[in-house]
């Protein structure tokens, strides 16, 4: 119990964040963040926010044959517009040099452009798409076998090489009107400002012209823009709508707008409103946030501004310790004299100056850290559903690695190492570990059978794994596989094990004994067995799994020392046979081990943890990363984006929250 309670105390300590990209001053962070997006995630102006990073390093794939989040790709373009918006609005009025006043018009307008397009790719005027790939065939979701009905289509006239993504929701027309809002009053010019007039006119007519629906493309389905609704109760649904309505009118003039404007303000009677009543909801409440951000710039009304007071406040009363951004510069610039102002200007820019600019998706279990408390710094949040204003830094744990549960070593080459994780999926590395782009998938030969154990030969191309169906074995590195007989009728092998001296020889263990294969060069590898002497010992391969009875393992050439899996205590080791232990945390990026792996090819030692594949070269001393993290399908990294910091940054420029000492000044404060 005082090894416990010592190792909860240190390992706050032994565990550091690299990345320390969330120190520099923020204007170098925004400037960092805005090449990554232009470079990323950037598919004609569209901003898809969660895209696939090749291993390699090579460019992202904004084509069908990609990954890409379209579903969701103009709502986060249009947040990322509005940002811009911001952007260059605060950069005119402060005098900042022409070029750079014009290079952020134009980044405005290349997002605005990206979100008009989603309208014009239907062919149909006001159906909004959800996003858009470039190219023909099937996208990513279609490769996916959703099913669901067939929502992809292929764009209209001049847009026909571009594949765009129906069955759009309320969500997605109100986040576009409130960013197409805010670039036509803070960014548009000349023949800009009418494109964008004809934009917000022609999304909102065509749900008003529908009677509050949204038809979608196959004429039948609908979205209603009001969601669920009793008819008199206002909500955050509600607001959306009438909010767009009240844009439309403003930028067309046309009455019809005004009509159901009006129309909202009665049945749902808004004007002179005294309650709001509203759960706590990061989705509904960015949206909401940002319209009331609008509506107290373009609505003169006094009653009406009374009213949406009454709803700002309410949502605030649900937001007001979470530490987010965005909603605190929208919520003090529309309620400048609300209480509480202090701690949560303080607490946003904290947010900010806790953003890496590395948003590759990571591990995380801050839940670990006596020392972090939520909301979290950025760094160390489990970032969620794309947009960092959904919760996250209230969540201390996500996007954890699968376990990798088996590890085996080449004898010809230890650089050459296979893993398997506890979906049952086997990977190769072949430059020892060293990097994620040496990690490959060598399992498409399995079809559906999961392996659970791996064992690897005395050559580079020979690997088996026993599965819950039986044993297989390759002898081409994995790139195909051959499924063993069985050596007796109705029983599997338990594990295998290649001869060292014999590359044709591989033994099987079962419950009824030990067998090897036939040495006859003419037969087919491993298709008749025969038993061998039941004295025949396994080379040292184990590993130890965390639970509640955790065992040893022993090091292959010194079975005194041993080691065990110390889930969050890391792995934990012995030197005299088990007697005394000592925890080995270092290195260790989530010091949370449920696997420890030993093979006689290497001195190496392998832990699996949620923060993926870790190794140690000094007997579990330090560790290193390995480079296997299994978040997604297979080995995929995601890069997550950082339009929400340059659509907080610029606000709090804009609104004076934030002065060029304090964006200027790298962060020298704690963790």
């Amino acid at each position: 119990m005082r090894l416990v309670l010592m190792l909860g105390l240190c390992l706050p300590m032994a565990w550091a964040f690299a990345d320390e990209s969330w120190r520099l001053p923020l204007v170098e962070k925004e400037k960092t963040i805005e090449q990554s997006n232009v470079a990323r995630h950037n598919i004609l102006g569209l901003y898809p926010s969660q895209v696939e990073v090749p291993l390699d390093g090579s460019p992202v794939d904004t084509s069908t044959r990609g990954y890409a989040n379209i579903a969701h790709a103009v709502c986060w373009t249009a947040n990322y517009l509005a940002g811009a918006s911001y952007r260059y609005a605060y950069l005119k009025k402060s005098g900042a040099p022409k070029e750079e006043v014009e290079t952020a018009r134009r980044r405005a307008d290349e997002l605005f452009e990206a979100v008009y397009r989603c309208q014009l790719v239907t062919g149909v005027r006001g159906l909004q798409a959800r996003g858009y790939a470039i190219g023909h065939g099937e996208s990513y979701e279609e490769r996916e076998d959703v099913p669901t009905r067939d929502v992809w289509y292929q764009g209209a006239g001049e847009y026909k090489d571009l594949r765009w993504r129906g069955d759009p929701s309320h969500h997605n027309y109100s986040d576009a009107t409130h960013g197409l809002m805010q670039y036509y009053d803070l960014a548009a010019e000349g023949a800009q400002k009418v494109r964008a007039r004809d934009a917000i006119g022609n999304l909102v007519g065509y749900w008003v012209d529908n009677d509050l629906s949204v038809v979608h493309l196959d004429g039948v389905h609908k979205t209603r823009i009001l969601g669920w609704t009793d008819g008199k109760t206002p909500n955050t649904r509600i607001m959306m709508a009438v909010a767009q309505a009240k844009y439309a009118h403003y930028v067309t003039g046309d009455e019809k707008f005004k009509t159901m404007y009006d129309r909202l303000i009665g049945q749902y009677h808004i004007r002179g409103m005294q309650r709001f009543d509203v759960e706590k909801n990061f989705d509904d409440a960015e949206h909401v946030f940002c319209h009331l951000e609008n509506l107290f710039r373009i609505e003169k009304d006094p009653e009406l501004l009374a009213a949406y007071r009454v709803v700002a406040d309410a949502l605030w009363a649900n937001h007001k310790d979470d530490a987010q951004s965005l909603f605190t510069y929208i919520y003090f610039a529309v309620a400048p004299d609300a209480p509480g102002k202090e701690k949560a200007l303080r607490e946003a820019l904290y947010s900010l100056q806790t953003w890496p600019t590395d948003m590759i998706f990571q591990p995380r279990m801050s839940s670990l850290r006596e020392d972090l408390k939520p909301p979290y710094p950025v760094y160390a949040a489990a970032w969620d559903n794309e947009y960092i204003w959904k919760g996250n830094l209230l969540r201390p744990d996500g996007w954890l690695s699968r376990m990798v549960t088996d590890v085996a070593v080449s004898a010809e080459d230890p650089m050459v190492i296979y893993a398997i994780d506890e979906l049952g999926d086997v990977y190769q590395s072949r430059d020892g570990a060293a990097t994620a782009a040496q990690w490959f998938p060598v399992d498409e030969g399995l079809g559906e059978a999961r392996a659970r154990q791996v064992f690897a030969g005395s050559g580079v191309r020979l690997v088996g794994v026993v599965c819950d169906d039986g044993a297989y074995v390759s002898t081409t590195g994995g790139a195909s596989w051959l499924r063993l007989p069985e050596p007796l009728p109705g029983v599997k092998p338990l594990a295998l094990q290649f001869d060292a001296k014999n590359p044709q020889v591989l033994y099987a263990i079962t419950e009824k004994g030990v067998y090897r294969t036939d040495e006859d060069r003419r037969r087919k590898f491993g298709q008749t067995w025969q038993e061998v002497d039941e004295r025949f010992s396994l080379a040292p391969r184990v590993s130890s799994y965390a639970g509640a009875e955790t065992k040893p393992v022993a090091d292959p050439k010194n079975p005194a020392i041993l080691y065990k899996a110390g889930e969050r205590q890391g792995v934990l080791m012995s030197e005299d046979g088990g007697r005394t232990w000592k925890a080995g945390v270092t290195g260790l990026e989530i010091p949370f081990v449920r696997t420890v792996i030993v093979s006689p090819h290497t001195d190496w030692v392998f832990a699996g943890t949620p923060g993926g594949l870790f190794l140690s070269k000094d007997g579990g001393a330090t560790w290193e990363n390995g480079h296997l993290v299994l978040q997604f399908t297979k080995n995929t990294r995601m890069d997550l984006g950082g339009a929400a910091f340059i659509d907080a940054f610029w606000r709090a420029r804009y609104y004076g929250f934030i002065d060029e000492a304090t964006a200027s000044a790298p962060y020298a404060g704690e963790k």
